[in-house]
């Protein structure tokens, strides 16, 4: 979307190929409380139109930079997100505590940066929103469907376009859509890199990484600890370091909430305890 977003300066027509349903009512048209509830207790997203995204109740980071280019882009997504959907913006410098093997890394930063305490479900809603009504007349969406090939002409060794079908029905026909600049944003699970080398063969360099991570995650409301270290942080990372640590732990706020409790910070969290074990057996552990 921020890709789209920030096209619109150069193409007059944008067309979005959207694998899940994402423009129908109930994500559209839900309250920030809404929102929320579906972010913390709904056990399967595709029960509301969102079965591509498998990470979606994982910690996603947007720090200063990235909040700097959606800022310049969606000039009111700050406003909104802080006003209607109690998300705010904190100090690396001054809120966070970043520690690797017992060393705090950010107390010594020469500048500081912000960082935008949401969580990715939350503000995937509202960047479309914000999409649509900013940029309505620029930008179509092809929702529920897929891309299955895509369009070249070998002589000139270009890809003119892709070729794609509705995704509820396999046996649907297949459309064929031509563009000036396409763009793949599918991420890890791309065809492209196949498509291009049995189309043009061209063969795209990729490096493979065998990494392994287990993880449990969950949302919950930060209550006090009695470590001024700890509790006067809202952001809170104590990252592995293998082989010596292969446990880290973080806690990452998503939204301001009005306590019930004295001794609630008024924080809803994102926590998380991780291990990298694919290398390395764990062997340590966290209490």
């Amino acid at each position: 979307m921020v890709t789209a977003a920030y096209l619109t300066k150069y193409f007059s027509r944008i067309t979005i190929i959207e694998s899940d349903d994402v423009l129908n009512d109930t994500l559209m048209k839900a309250t920030p409380n809404e929102i929320l509830d579906y972010r913390c207790g709904l056990e399967n997203p595709g029960s509301i139109g969102r079965s591509g995204i498998a990470q979606i109740y994982q910690a996603h980071i947007l720090e200063g930079e990235g909040f700097k280019i959606f800022s310049e882009l969606f000039p009111r997504l700050y406003d909104k997100l802080f006003n209607e959907y109690n998300v705010r913006t904190y100090s690396l410098k001054n809120e966070c505590r970043f520690t690797v093997n017992g060393t705090l890394l950010n107390q010594n930063l020469t500048e500081d940066m912000k960082w935008l305490g949401v969580d990715r479900f939350t503000l995937e809603i509202v960047l479309r929103k914000e999409l649509c009504l900013q940029f309505g007349n620029q930008i179509e969406w092809k929702c529920k469907s897929r891309v299955t090939q895509l369009l070249v002409d070998q002589s000139l060794n270009m890809v003119k376009g892709v070729k794609y079908r509705c995704k509820e029905n396999t046996g649907s026909s297949s459309f064929d859509m031509y563009g000036d600049f396409i763009i793949d944003c599918s991420g890890r699970n791309s065809s492209s890199t196949k498509w291009l080398k049995e189309s043009l063969n061209l063969t795209v360099p990729t490096v493979q990484i065998h990494f392994g991570c287990g993880y449990v995650t969950y949302v919950g409301e930060r209550y006090r600890t009695g470590n001024p270290s700890l509790d006067l942080m809202p952001v809170v990372f104590c990252t592995a370091n293998t082989p010596d640590r292969n446990v880290g732990c973080y806690a990452v706020p998503i939204r301001t909430i009005k306590p019930t409790d004295t001794n609630s910070l008024g924080i809803l969290s994102t926590n998380a305890v991780y291990c990298v074990n694919s290398e390395f057996s764990p062997n340590d552990s966290y209490e």
